[in-house]
C-alpha cells in the first residue's frame, strides 16, 4: 500500500464577479479523481484505490485557491503498488495542468508485503491447540446472540472453534498492515481472533515476534507463549494452564495467521526462525 496526499494551488476569485481571473483548486482535485476512477477499469482486481477530499475551498462563491485530496493505493505486491502508484501521479501532474493550478504529492507511508514465517504459524497453531478452546459464561453468549438478532443473522452465541492452519498461502483478504514492515525484520505471525459476536466483522490482530513481544487483544498472553526449537525449526507444545484472559475477555473462533493482509511476491523467500540470531 502507498498512502499519499496531493495538494492542488490555485487562485481564489469570487465566483460570479470574477471568475476568469480564478484558478481552481478544487476543479484539479475532481479532474485528478475524475481520471483514477477512468484507472479503475484497467487494474488488476487486487488494485483497490479509495480517496477522500479533506478540504475543498471554504464558501461557494470564492473559487478554491486550496484543495486536498488523500489517497490510499493497495496491492498484494510493492511492484505492482509503485506501478499503480506512478500511474495517479500522472494523474495528478495531468490534473494540475489541466486546470493551470500547481500541485505538491506527499507520501505519507508505504508498506511491504507480509513476509510469511511457516514454523513460527505453526508454533502459534500448537499454542492454541494446546491451551484449547476458551470458556465462557452463558451471559456471553446471551449478549452475543442479541447482537445477532439485532442483525437478523442465526443467533449462534460466541464461535470458540480453533480453526486448523491452512495448508499454504491463502488469498489476500484487504486491508493492509505495518505489521508487514516487522515481518522482514524479525520472524513474525499473527492470530485472528474475533472480539464480538459470530458476525466476522470485528477482529483484533495480535502479532508475535521472535524477539518475544506481543500486543495482546487484552490481558496478559505471556502465559500462553509456547517456546519453539530454533534448530530443529518445530513447534514443541507444553501443557499450560488457560490464562484468565482466554476464559475472561477473548472470544474464540481463534486461527494462526497463513497469510498477511498484504501477500508476499510469487517465489519470495519465507525466512525461517534458523535464519535469525537467537
Amino acid at each position: 500500500m502507498n498512502n499519499f496526499q496531493v495538494e492542488f494551488y490555485g487562485q481564489a476569485a469570487h465566483s460570479s464577479f470574477d471568475p476568469w481571473n480564478g484558478r481552481s483548486a478544487l476543479d484539479a482535485v475532481e479532474l485528478m479523481n475524475d481520471g483514477a476512477n477512468l484507472m479503475r477499469e484497467h487494474v488488476l482486481p487486487s488494485t483497490p484505490i479509495h480517496y477522500v477530499i479533506p478540504s475543498a475551498g471554504e464558501a461557494p462563491n470564492v473559487v478554491p485557491e486550496y484543495a486536498r485530496v488523500w489517497y490510499y493505493v493497495r496491492d498484494v505486491d510493492r511492484e505492482k503498488v509503485q506501478e499503480w502508484y506512478d500511474w495517479l501521479l500522472k494523474i495528478a501532474e495531468g490534473a494540475a495542468m489541466g486546470t493551470r493550478t500547481t500541485h505538491e504529492v506527499t507520501l505519507i507511508t508505504g508498506v511491504h508485503a507480509y513476509n510469511l514465517n511457516r514454523p513460527l504459524q505453526e508454533a502459534l497453531q500448537a499454542n492454541m491447540e494446546a491451551l484449547g478452546e476458551p470458556e465462557y459464561p452463558e451471559a456471553f453468549h446471551d449478549f452475543a446472540r442479541q447482537l445477532q438478532a439485532f442483525l437478523g443473522i442465526e443467533q449462534k452465541g460466541l464461535n470458540t472453534a480453533i480453526k486448523p492452519l491452512a495448508d499454504g498461502e491463502e488469498e489476500a483478504s484487504g486491508g493492509s498492515t505495518d505489521v508487514a514492515e516487522v515481518s522482514r525484520i524479525v520472524p513474525t505471525a499473527g492470530i485472528n481472533v474475533t472480539s464480538a459476536a459470530w458476525i466476522d466483522l470485528f477482529i483484533t490482530l495480535i502479532s508475535i515476534s521472535a524477539t518475544g513481544g506481543m500486543i495482546p487483544a487484552s490481558g496478559d498472553l505471556r502465559d500462553a507463549f509456547v517456546p519453539w526449537d530454533r534448530g530443529e525449526r518445530t513447534a514443541t507444545p507444553v501443557a499450560v494452564g488457560v490464562p484468565n484472559t482466554l476464559t475472561r475477555a477473548r472470544d474464540g473462533n481463534c486461527s494462526s495467521s497463513a497469510t498477511g493482509f498484504d501477500n508476499p511476491r510469487s517465489g519470495q523467500p519465507t525466512p525461517t526462525v534458523a535464519q535469525y540470531p537467537a
